[in-house]
């Protein structure tokens, strides 16, 4: 197919230019206005469009869900399963329950910080749509449940919201 290595680089190249071509028009494409599913379902639902200040408000929001996260890397989380795999290792189960303990623990405190976050986001974006008469029209068309899966929507990503990546929490 190919006669040469000249061949091969440029079609190696070309394949190259595709990629990082593809990857900024999709980067471009996250740009996008983070409240349009929201806007459409509101249009769908014939309920009010969001305000300049509910956009300010879920705007906040967002940034004080992306605010309570933990941190992504966990020192005393890395440090367990580091002696677990060393416990392993050396054939230790009681050392390795030990870390498991540790594990499971420090796991369910990051939840349980995660979960509350999460609570408090949406409670809040749920209050914001209610004070601008939306709340009830959504859930008329749609069912309380998915208009929740919509908020919950807003913070979906790693906690990436209208003002971008989220600062290396998850």
């Amino acid at each position: 197919m190919f006669k040469n290595f000249n061949q091969i680089k440029a079609v190696a190249l070309a394949m190259l230019v595709l990629v990082v071509a593809t990857s900024l028009a999709l980067a471009q494409g996250r740009t996008a206005d983070p409240y349009a599913a929201l806007k459409r379902a509101l249009t769908q639902a014939a309920a009010p469009a969001l305000s300049t200040a509910q956009e300010t408000a879920l705007t906040t929001l967002v940034n004080e869900f992306k605010a309570a996260l933990p941190d992504e890397d966990d020192e005393v989380l890395d440090n367990a399963r580091e002696a677990y795999d060393a416990a392993i290792i050396a054939g230790d189960l009681a050392a390795a329950q030990a870390q498991i303990t540790i594990i499971t623990t420090r796991t369910a405190q990051l939840q349980d910080a995660r979960m509350q976050a999460q609570a408090k986001f949406s409670i809040g974006a749920l209050g914001v749509l209610r004070t601008g008469g939306q709340y009830d029209l959504l859930v008329a068309k749609y069912g309380s449940d998915r208009v929740l899966g919509m908020i919950t929507l807003l913070t979906a990503r790693g906690g990436k919201g209208p003002d971008g990546p989220g600062d290396g929490r998850r």
